[in-house]
């Protein structure tokens, strides 16, 4: 059938504020209930639920909970969407697992190398100054499943649905994931430190494309999942910020910019993703995954 909004690209971005208003409702079901959990009386206790919330790191059971919360209600407007608005299946948007294994062992495999490799340059080349190892923390397991849960939510949007959709749109696989790109970036504007240098924001713009760019050719989020999680866990393993956020709750080695380069150079506060080195290498391994699918075609 065809759908009832013929341009892709006005699909993609009205299901932009449908997207957040429905996680919005369902966040706020989980806010609820987990206040309910904890006995806290908003009439009795005002302060109650700002102590709860205010001090959550990646490893709290709140913050899993939360999440879960987050990622029915991205499943629930994407529901929406595929069947009244594309009028398509939900399966379309590359939900599919069969004979993917490899490609999810390769995405995290990826992401490890990708950072490590990251990590190694800037401490080669004086950039950041390891301070001690922290060792393992059993936290860990919640920050992995939260963190799995998060980059399967965004991936399910800014590629399932909405790169999908621009790509309907047009057959230049470049513009699609520029639109895609472009979005996926102004979801993170709000983050710390995001704005410190030019450098963030340009790679945040970048990290759409090498999250996106095997979709292109495969329609299937599996890949794009795994980098994206083992991106975000490996960064905080090896006691980098997440985008500007802290990580304590997981890093097993704990480092410092040295100062002996710009920030631009080593992130600075940001973390890595405020490093052009980072950026350099994302446009390099984007190509590289290209010619990958390309040459496979």
């Amino acid at each position: 059938m065809e759908p009832r909004i013929k341009n892709g690209w006005l699909r993609a971005i009205l299901f932009v504020p449908m997207w957040m208003t429905i996680m919005g409702l369902t966040s706020g079901v989980g806010v609820v209930l987990i206040m309910l959990m904890n006995g806290i009386d908003m009439n009795a206790d005002p302060n109650g639920a700002t102590a709860l919330f205010e001090n959550m790191g990646f490893d709290s059971p709140v913050m899993l909970f939360l999440t879960a919360f987050q990622v029915v209600g991205s499943f629930l407007a994407l529901w929406v969407a595929t069947k009244f608005i594309d009028r398509k299946p939900l399966m379309s948007i590359g939900l599919s697992v069969k004979d993917k294994t490899n490609e999810m062992l390769i995405g995290l495999a990826f992401a490890l190398a990708f950072i490590g490799g990251l990590f190694a340059i800037l401490w080669l080349m004086g950039a950041i100054t390891v301070t001690g190892f922290v060792g393992f923390k059993p936290g860990v397991f919640i920050v992995s499943m939260m963190l799995f849960m998060a980059a399967f939510d965004e991936e399910l949007i800014f590629r399932g649905y909405i790169l999908n959709n621009m790509m309907d749109a047009t057959s230049n696989r470049w513009i699609a994931l520029a639109g895609s790109s472009v979005l996926f970036a102004l979801l993170h504007a709000g983050n710390p430190s995001i704005w410190s240098t030019w450098v963030p924001m340009t790679e945040l713009f970048a990290a759409g494309f090498i999250l996106g760019i095997s979709y292109t050719f495969t329609k299937n989020l599996w890949f794009p999942t795994f980098f994206h999680f083992g991106w975000n866990f490996f960064q905080g393993l090896l006691g980098f910020e997440i985008s500007g956020l802290n990580v304590d709750s997981w890093k097993m080695i704990s480092h410092e910019n040295s100062g002996n380069v710009p920030d631009i150079v080593s992130g600075g506060s940001f973390g890595i993703e405020g490093s052009v080195i980072t950026l350099s290498c994302t446009i390099i391994c984007t190509y590289l995954i290209f010619k990958y699918y390309n040459d496979k075609e």
